[in-house]
């Protein structure tokens, strides 16, 4: 081996021992299978380098170990460099947005949920929309909260995307950055005299703002509640224990643990109760986060039917890991269900399945069948009852 090559073999080594290393976080131990992965590692470096056919940009090589390390974890860890870090932290509220959360699924970027009344849902995006070019960079090396960071500028400045649909050619959108206002929890009285409420998103302030809203409800005298959870996917995991209190008598909420992770366990508060009635939850594929806490928490307490689809499945605890060169944002803890059923990865599965109705182009269709078989379930109850 030439002194060039073991210099640059040493190089990458001490580069994966360091990502080896963040192992730890993972529950990982390192003894004699990590260190045999890492001599296999060292000797397909040395082949390469005196091997390949071509002089090998080591630096491009090492970028395709790191995405291929990140590539092995859940889509939303991700190695970040020393650039990317930094556009990580300076993050801002108070840069425009378009309105859409995204996460890694495959090797693309997938829209999770949009925000109500943002320039991605006037667009038509919607859940489950694969992000392929973001002002015509790729999504392929781009971790997620790095496509947010794209995404995000200057109020009226414009950014191109590049959607794939299944079924369908690549579509582009252009977007016009705008800062929206997260939408509030608002509520209606459906025509049987069953309460509604949409609660678009979740946040530190919705649990007051939906107690609010019960309240009126309840004065107006509906005696069911269907709680929308539909497209709900911002917001912190954690601030949906707060939401979940309002339908609970007691009881745990939620399950958060990792592998190095002190499982912690929330329970509910039974003077935070504020709806003892019967109710019926909604979820589809665009629910994640702290909508799929709250909904977790009410299947397994047996408090309402889960009626829709899978949830999007995606409620990590995350953490960034300063390294030599940038850093790693590595999910360490995941949250369950209070059975402990995983949430982050798998979703939620609604006891009551009911696959929502699209027109040809992919848009919602007039009619409404997962309210519809809610309304359903509830007037059955009622009957039951009287």
């Amino acid at each position: 081996m030439s002194p060039r090559t073991r210099l640059l073999v040493a190089l990458a080594s001490t580069v994966l021992v360091g990502y080896i290393a963040i192992g730890s976080l993972l529950g990982r131990v390192l003894g004699d299978t990590t260190y045999g992965q890492l001599s296999v590692f060292n000797e397909v470096v040395r082949l390469v380098l005196e091997a390949y056919v071509e002089p090998v940009n080591l630096d491009r090589a090492m970028a395709g170990a790191r995405l291929g390390l990140t590539d092995a974890l859940d889509g939303d860890s991700a190695y970040l460099d020393d650039e990317e870090v930094k556009a990580y932290n300076q993050m801002s509220k108070d840069d425009a947005d378009v309105g859409l959360l995204l996460s890694r699924r495959g090797p693309f970027l997938m829209v999770v949920s949009t925000r109500g009344g943002s320039p991605a849902e006037k667009a038509g995006m919607k859940a489950g929309d694969v992000i392929k070019t973001i002002d015509g960079r790729q999504s392929r090396p781009l971790s997620a909260p790095i496509g947010q960071r794209l995404l995000r500028g200057a109020p009226g400045s414009v950014v191109k995307v590049t959607l794939m649909r299944a079924g369908s050619d690549s579509v582009d959108v252009s977007l016009v950055r705008e800062r929206v206002v997260p939408p509030s929890p608002h509520e209606r009285v459906l025509a049987d005299g069953t309460g509604y409420v949409k609660v678009p998103e979740i946040d530190p302030r919705t649990s007051d703002d939906l107690r609010t809203e019960l309240d009126s409800l309840r004065k107006g005298g509906a005696r069911a509640l269907i709680l929308d959870l539909r497209g709900s996917g911002f917001g912190a995991p954690a601030d949906g224990v707060k939401v979940a209190e309002l339908f609970l008598k007691g009881g745990t909420v939620t399950k958060l643990a990792g592998a190095k992770y002190p499982e912690q366990v929330f329970t509910a508060d039974p003077a935070r109760s504020a709806w003892s009635l019967p109710m019926a939850v909604l979820i589809d594929t665009g629910t994640a986060g702290p909508a799929e806490v709250i909904a977790a928490a009410l299947l397994d307490a047996g408090r309402a039917p889960i009626v829709g689809e899978r949830s999007f499945g995606r409620a990590p605890l995350q953490k960034l890991v300063p390294l030599p060169e940038g850093g790693l944002l590595v999910t360490v803890a995941k949250y369950s269900s209070p059975k402990g059923t995983a949430i982050h990865g798998h979703g939620v599965e609604p006891s009551v399945p009911v696959e929502a109705v699209e027109d040809e182009e992919g848009a919602p269709a007039g009619r409404d069948v997962i309210l519809e078989k809610a309304q359903e379930l509830l007037k059955a109850e009622a009957k039951k009852a009287a």
